[in-house]
């Protein structure tokens, strides 16, 4: 056994990519040498901006031979009349490389049996690699020189070796080695690479730390000693310096004390998101005008004289802005909006206010709204967008809804509807709505603008096709489901506020297809499903959301619960198989147009027209459980539910084994079949069976 080694050396890449491409790089690498049979143990891999890294510790050395069996021509076509081989046959022979002698027939052809000799691991890895390398995939991608091949960056250099010897193959002009290069800056040489070990050691001793998670050790460790306080630690701001840099060091910086009196958003966010840069806090929690920045290159001194310079002029750009805001109020940068268009065929944001405020309040209404929550919605609702006007969100975009929540509280709003303001674009800083007005707000908010978004570009046929979502639709709807899934109680289906939406758009004016735009949003939910619930059984799925057109699926609670009660019954084949007679036999009556009650309460079918006692029997049954079922239903109680659809079981066998469904006499028919619909409404609380595979 013997170990591979890859690596790719490129420009640098943006931190974004780096994890992502050696772990599909990884996984490429891996299927194919499984599939070509010489794969022994699970690789490795790890990156920086600047390379890539596989390693897999034992490969065989070659394929094993193989011996294939290839089916000839007929019988009746290999020989003649005499028992000769025919021209055909030889034909095949030939192009086998086998002895007519050796070969052997069944009744109606010929197979020849064929060595096929394995092929040494080189030799695979030599097409293997270039073709994993050249299917990466990123978010952006470009061409260099006169390269037809699109990545990330330029690539610079390969290495690639089997067994300390040279795996060799070329990618645009870039041919493989065993030389890699340690940090751009420190150690720009070349140096020896043929195992992973060596690599590591190599890359190490210059100034390159290979894995990012001793990376991300390095900078906690490092930004904690250097700091005068606290820093403020996010995971995404580790991840993202991690894979900036080969060789963290952290140094401590500052910045003026006076910029201490703006926005503490706009201070961390300039800090964290724009220059990468941790906040420094102080033992109380205080932002202090201390930060740490992670260099990767440079000396101490210059890098620090440099950030503070940067950090520095940035606030006071932002410290101009915010001051020159602070001589309107929200009122005027609400109307400042009118100027600002939201859509070309769908208005203005002021436009957009209105009809927000408006949304929230009927939301907040339907979804037990007490006191002042319905003002927090409409109030809310009618300011959420009116710092798209204002000169600190011009400057820092990210700050959208964050400075809309400042400039509430420093007017002196309610604190509530400041926080709904200023968490609208993120929900998940409401961890409590339960107990919090303010937060129910901010989720009545979020509700208003998605349903608002959806509502007007679904109107106007803007749906997502394939990959392109231009306008955040997708995001829109799985913003409405983690709401729905969050909410502190029950929660109206989104259609009646769906339709609430596409009527203010009509009240102003505009003239959108509702019905269109209704089953675009239906089509987006069913999507957002299958990606939000990825461990969820494809089958099992299908089952909890009943049909991919339905608007059930605009009810993201109903379609959890019957998830939840349906993954009981994936393994239980007796029970589905159960389940499935009531649901087959009315899905065909229904398909050959057999009249019956599908939507008539159990309560509502006389015993005597069913004139059949298991039928009775199963009817009892079912009564008996109305209630409890319904109940089960609101509480989202899956396990109730769980227990009363398996207590149909005994009596749906009875009935079918000894009862004749379609009956010759019309009224009859009807009644059996109308008590098989109440049975389903009751099997449906749990998912749709039908849809179930059943293994083997």
């Amino acid at each position: 056994m013997s170990e591979l080694l890859l690596e790719v050396g490129c420009e640098e890449l943006p931190a974004s990519f780096v994890r992502k491409a050696y772990t599909d790089l990884l996984a490429s690498v891996s299927q194919q040498l499984a599939e070509a049979g010489v794969l022994e143990e699970p690789g490795t891999a790890m990156g920086t901006p600047r390379r890539l890294i596989l390693s897999f510790p034992k490969l065989k050395a070659r394929q094993e031979d193989q011996v294939k069996e290839v089916r000839g021509p007929g019988v009746k076509a290999a020989y003649d009349a005499d028992g000769n081989p025919t021209q055909a046959l030889l034909g095949f022979c030939r192009g086998q490389g086998v002895d007519p002698a050796d070969l052997r027939k069944d009744d109606q052809y010929v197979w020849a049996s064929k060595t096929v000799v394995g092929r040494p691991t080189t030799e695979i890895l030599s097409e293997v690699l270039p073709k994993a390398i050249r299917g990466l995939s990123f978010d952006k991608t470009m061409r260099w020189g006169s390269s037809r091949m699109r990545f990330a960056r330029p690539i610079r250099w390969i290495v690639a070796t089997f067994g300390g010897s040279l795996v060799p193959f070329g990618i645009e002009g870039v041919l493989s080695g065993i030389h890699s290069y340690g940090h751009r800056f420190y150690a720009p040489e070349p140096f020896p690479a043929t195992n992973l070990q060596m690599l590591l050691t190599g890359l190490r001793d210059r100034n390159v730390e290979p894995d990012a998670e001793v990376r991300r050790e390095k900078i906690l460790s490092q930004a904690t000693a250097v700091a005068e306080g606290r820093p403020d630690f996010n995971e995404g701001l580790l991840e993202e310096n991690a894979f900036l840099t080969e060789w963290p060091t952290a140094i401590q910086g500052e910045f003026k004390e006076g910029f201490l009196d703006l926005p503490e958003a706009v201070l961390v966010t300039a800090m964290a998101k724009h220059e990468r840069m941790f906040p420094v806090r102080d033992e109380i929690g205080k932002l202090t005008n201390k930060f740490v920045f992670i260099r990767n290159s440079g000396q101490d001194e210059d890098v620090r004289r440099g950030s503070e310079w940067v950090l520095n002029a940035r606030f006071n750009d932002a410290k101009f802005f915010y001051d020159e805001d602070s001589q309107h109020n929200l009122d005027y940068f609400l109307e400042q909006t009118s100027q600002i268009i939201f859509q070309e065929k769908l208005g203005t944001v002021r436009q957009r206010a209105d009809r927000l405020s408006k949304l929230a309040e009927h939301i907040a209404l339907n979804t037990g709204a007490i006191g002042r929550e319905v003002e927090f919605a409409r109030t809310a609702g009618l300011y959420a967008k009116a710092d798209l006007s204002t000169g600190l969100v011009s400057e820092l975009s990210s700050l959208q809804g964050i400075i809309g929540g400042a400039y509430a509280r420093r007017e002196g709003i309610f604190g509530s509807i400041a926080w709904a303001i200023e968490t609208q674009y993120d929900i998940t800083k409401n961890t409590d709505p339960g107990d919090c007005s303010g937060e129910r707000a901010s989720l009545r908010l979020s509700m208003a603008d998605q349903l608002d978004k959806l509502a007007g570009y679904l109107g106007i046929g803007k749906e997502p096709t394939g990959s392109s979502d231009p306008f955040g639709l997708r995001r829109a709807a799985t913003i409405l489901i983690e709401i729905a899934w969050m909410w502190p109680g029950t929660l109206p289906s989104y259609e009646s506020f769906f339709d609430f939406a596409l009527g203010l758009y009509a009240d102003q004016g505009f003239e959108l297809d509702g019905a269109a735009a209704k089953k675009s949003l239906i089509s987006l939910f069913a999507s957002r499903y299958s990606s939000m619930l990825p461990d969820v059984r494809h089958d099992a799925l299908e089952a909890a959301m009943l049909s991919t057109d339905s608007p059930s699926l605009l009810v993201p609670r109903g379609v959890r619960l019957r998830k939840d009660a349906i993954n009981a019954f994936t393994e239980d084949t007796a029970f589905i198989q159960t389940a499935r007679r009531p649901l087959n036999i009315l899905a065909s009556a229904r398909r050959d147009g057999v009249e019956f009650s599908a939507d008539g309460a159990i309560s509502d079918i006389s015993a005597a027209s069913l004139e059949s006692a298991e039928a009775e029997a199963l009817l009892a049954a079912a009564a008996s459980q109305v209630s409890g079922m319904a109940l089960a239903v609101v509480d989202e109680d899956a396990q109730t539910i769980i227990k009363l659809v398996k207590q149909l079981a005994s009596p749906i066998n009875t009935f079918f084994d000894t009862t004749m469904v379609m009956a010759e006499n019309p009224a009859v028919r009807h009644a059996r079949l109308s008590l098989l619909a109440g049975v389903a409404q009751q099997l449906l609380a749990a998912g749709d069976f039908s849809k179930l595979v059943i293994e083997g």
